[in-house]
């Protein structure tokens, strides 16, 4: 059996059998990163302002549907006829998978059920770049305005990734992209897709940066009541959560960006309280936010379950409508 059809043996095995795949590393990936955090987890008291890590849980659930509005955004602005239900839920299913290792899972389930939304392999690659880098513009925009908010210089990689962020959106501008890519994309004889007009780019970035401030007040609402005494300011602190889901986001390989996250929150929140506390608050806001993530999914879950019922949703597609 030659490599090429030894690798479509291989493909056609992981295609039939991606959602047992896809569920076993998701799993583990969770089980993992929780493992890690087990001495923590079981030293913290958890039954602490119960009705305060509730309203954090709501809160911190926001975030996922906000993002998931703009990839069903960039996908009507480069003209894809997608239904919104149907790029919410799999926007969802695409979100859960970034825990499984390398978080590689999350792009193959999107390029699987392309069906759905009436998308292209290659529009998908473009949503899911031009999604990244709204996310990416946003984080780091917001960590910046919330420390200047604060009156207090923020982290220099904050401040460099931004810059880094700006000149990928700039970039990005259909005006310099074609011209930087065109020529590549014709040596590999793909199409291009349609590109993303710069004031478009603008509004995705906007909807991201709204998203922050439900996070923000999610985080805050928790901290202050795990440490009513802490002299801890909404802006800084959501500057400080931002930053951390921003190193979470820029290095690869750490499913949802857990352990860096959890410790650069732990060692900003250590300057303002005490190290135990600090590291205690970085665990219960993991945990809020996992949890509010986890709350997002199942009401999408839900409310297609009630639609395909009540008729106004359509069936899944099979996997042979997906994948040629």
């Amino acid at each position: 059996m030659s490599l090429r059809d030894l690798g479509s043996t291989l493909w056609h095995l992981f295609g039939k059998h991606f959602r047992t795949v896809a569920g076993v590393a998701t799993v583990v990936g969770i089980a993992v990163a929780l493992w890690g955090q087990r001495q923590a987890l079981a030293d913290f008291d958890w039954r602490l302002a119960p009705l305060s890590f509730l309203g954090a849980i709501g809160l911190f659930a926001v975030a996922p549907f906000v993002q998931a509005l703009s990839f069903w955004l960039v996908l009507r602005f480069i003209a894809v006829p997608a239904r919104l239900e149907e790029a919410l839920l799999l926007w969802m299913r695409s979100f859960l998978l970034r825990y499984a290792p390398s978080g590689a899972l999350a792009i193959v389930i999107r390029i699987r059920q392309r069906g759905r939304l009436a998308a292209s392999s290659e529009e998908i690659w473009a949503v899911t770049g031009y999604e990244n880098l709204a996310a990416l513009c946003a984080g780091a925009f917001v960590v910046v305005a919330a420390f200047a908010a604060d009156g207090s210089w923020p982290p220099l990689a904050a401040i460099a990734i931004a810059a880094v962020a700006l000149a990928l959106a700039v970039a990005a501008r259909p005006a310099f992209f074609r011209r930087l890519s065109a020529r590549l994309v014709e040596k590999r004889g793909l199409a291009l897709p349609t590109l993303l007009r710069g004031r478009l780019l603008i509004v995705v970035i906007a909807v991201n940066s709204l998203g922050w401030l439900a996070t923000g007040a999610a985080a805050y609402l928790l901290v202050h009541a795990l440490a009513a005494n802490a002299a801890i300011p909404f802006a800084w602190l959501t500057g400080v959560y931002a930053f951390a889901w921003l190193l979470g986001f820029v290095v690869p390989l750490l499913p949802g960006g857990l352990g860096l996250r959890d410790g650069t929150l732990a060692t900003f929140l250590a300057t303002r309280i005490d190290a135990g506390p600090a590291t205690a608050l970085a665990i219960a806001l993991r945990l809020a936010n996992t949890l509010g993530e986890l709350v997002a999914i199942v009401f999408t879950e839900s409310v297609y379950w009630i639609l395909r019922r009540v008729g106004v949703a359509r069936p899944l597609p099979t996997v042979t409508e997906v994948v040629p």
